[in-house]
């Protein structure tokens, strides 16, 4: 094919061997032995040094096109809305948004996520730039008109690596045509980018959720508003999502959106848990509904997370991710339960998904800092979580982490930096205050100790716990420190009476406890069952101050070890399986 690096290398190689045996001609075009001049080897040298210094460009330049191979990541931006007012721009939106959601269907492509591409609505920024922040190789932008009973949509694919137009259409039909519409641009871009479209991608694109276009326009406002975040806004879905299942009863993409709503009251909102039975009732009732809808399984694994039935949620996102690939919400949450339950290795890989196809995504790069941080990855464990802050430097969670992470390598300085960032963003962020305790707990300033987690005591109206007992104990307030140690004690055996649900952490609080009590045999005890269960924080052991009596002993020490152990197999499974994804040593 012409423009191949292949068919360029032989095109040049001929050109300049023709060219080379003119020069022979010229020179020994007579019969008869003649000597070769100086100015012949000049010219031959020249061509020499042509063919080879061509060669090498046009083979970088086949490198570089190789490496540009990425037509098939898409980013939809948020098609631009020509309506003469604003009332009806969530409808844009949710155009954008259900033809993304059409395309992610496709397993064959990349779709990056919601989050990432909205913040471009409006931008001026240039198709190049964007293409470079995304890393995605292909552009869909479009525009969404609509007047009375019609409505107008115009969409144009553009190849990013060089700016060209792929394919561009305008669609004019009735208003209940808009159904159609999104399957055809997803079909036809399936079509542009060569992508397979197996046959039940074809039938989930085609897969209608509701016939009335009434319930579906109050669908995306519930969707507009539930995307806004705010404890407010996710009401105001929730209202819009009833009323479009006033109309159709049956419509399961509002069924599945009132599940995941409710669900939000209880994860983000602090609602009462009973919200969540709510939640489960809903998931269920969207999956019977449409048994093929990714939606209605990622609801009902919602659901289930927080009603910690932690298999059925895993159960619920697999399906959700069989229907649709590139559905990153549920593959971001699918790959943090691997991690809590200590899968280092399979969640690298999982949330590392989520991140390439949300790059923008805040939680999306903290979740891959904290699986590094679990491989004793620190300083790349940093790098992420400071990629998470620079998409929002306000963000109080990204500020407390950061901290955390430079705590954990003895980086007190930068470590109090961003407590301080963080309780100054909001001063009842109970997680900032709860770093500045054991901040100062680790560098024996257990008064200063004693102020933060009074604070985040106060605050969170929780009853205090072993951390606050060891400063209690250093402070000389034994009797109150004893008491809370034996109140937690009996609180954990509780706790793991249902021990199935526990997350890994649970077994490494429960060995430092026994450690403060300095009873060591439960410690060690406890300790070992964390790191079977895959618990690897080894720079948290080796700098928080609980297991300060033992850190001479062998056993504490052969805990250690088995700890480095169980990181470097994590390691050796991620070099061998997913040599792409970066793994200090």
């Amino acid at each position: 094919m012409i423009g191949h690096p292949s068919f360029l290398i032989s095109y040049f190689s001929l050109f300049f061997g023709v060219a080379s045996v003119i020069i022979i001609s010229w020179f020994h075009g007579e019969e008869g032995r003649q000597k070769i001049k100086l100015v012949e080897i000049i010219f031959h040298t020249l061509i020499f040094t042509g063919l080879i210094t061509t060669l090498y460009f046009v083979a970088d330049f086949g490198k570089k096109k190789i490496e540009n191979s990425n037509e098939k990541v898409i980013a939809v931006l948020p098609f631009s809305d020509f309506n003469e007012t604003k009332e009806n721009e969530f409808f844009a939106d949710g155009i954008t948004d259900d033809i993304l959601t059409q395309l992610s269907k496709i397993s064959d492509i990349k779709v990056i996520s919601r989050t990432s591409v909205m913040k471009y609505k409006n931008t001026k920024m240039n198709i190049s730039e964007i293409s470079k922040e995304l890393g995605a190789g292909t552009i869909l932008e479009g525009s969404v008109r609509t007047s009375g009973n019609k409505i107008r949509i115009t969409g144009q694919l553009i190849d990013a690596n060089n700016d060209v137009h792929i394919w561009s259409e305008t669609f004019d039909r009735e208003m209940n045509d808009v159904f159609e519409i999104q399957t055809d641009i997803a079909e036809r871009i399936a079509a542009a980018l060569h992508a397979k479209l197996l046959p039940g991608e074809k039938e989930l694109i085609e897969n209608k959720n509701t016939n009335n276009f009434d319930a579906y326009t109050f669908y995306l406002k519930g969707k507009h508003h539930y995307y806004n975040y705010t404890e407010e806004e996710n009401e105001m879905a929730i209202d819009q999502f009833k009323k479009a299942l006033n109309i159709d009863p049956n419509y399961a993409l509002a069924i599945a959106g009132l599940s995941d709503a409710y669900s939000q009251k209880v994860s983000k909102y602090w609602a009462e848990n009973s919200w969540l039975d709510s939640a489960l009732v809903l998931g269920k009732k969207a999956v019977e509904k449409n048994p093929k809808l990714p939606e209605a399984y990622k609801a009902l694994a919602s659901a289930y997370q927080g009603k910690e039935e932690i298999q059925l949620a895993m159960l619920n996102y697999k399906k959700a991710i069989e229907l649709n690939p590139n559905y990153w919400t549920a593959i971001l949450n699918y790959g943090q339960i691997k991690m809590f339950f200590g899968k280092y290795d399979e969640a690298l890989f999982w949330i590392k998904r989520a991140a390439q196809l949300s790059p923008d995504d805040i939680m999306s790069n903290l979740s891959v800092a904290m699986v590094y941080k679990n491989l004793n990855c620190n300083n790349i464990a940093i790098n992420w979580a400071q990629k998470a802050l620079s998409l929002e430097p306000r963000h109080t969670f990204a500020n407390s982490y950061l901290g955390d992470l430079y705590l954990n390598v003895g980086d007190i300085k930068n470590a109090r930096k961003y407590f301080e960032s963080s309780v100054e963003i909001d001063s009842n962020w109970v997680f900032g205050w709860f770093l500045g305790g054991r901040i100062e707990a680790i560098q024996n300033d257990y008064k200063k100790s004693k102020i933060y987690f009074d604070r985040y005591m106060k605050i969170r109206n929780s009853y205090p716990e072993y951390f606050y007992a060891h400063t209690l104990l250093k402070l000389n307030q034994v009797d109150s420190a004893k008491s809370i140690l034996e109140e937690e004690v009996k609180d954990y055996s509780t706790f793991f009476e249902e021990e199935e649900k526990s997350q890994l952490f649970n077994y490494m609080a429960f060995a430092e406890i026994y450690a403060v009590r300095n009873d060591r045999v439960n410690s060690y005890k406890w300790w070992n069952k964390a790191i079977n269960k895959g618990y690897t924080d080894i720079e948290r052991i080796k700098i928080y101050p609980y297991f300060e009596n033992m850190r001479n002993e062998p056993e504490y020490k052969s805990l250690l070890q088995k700890m480095r152990t169980k990181i470097d197999s994590f390691k050796t499974v991620i070099k061998n399986e997913y040599p792409e994804y970066e793994i200090c040593e």
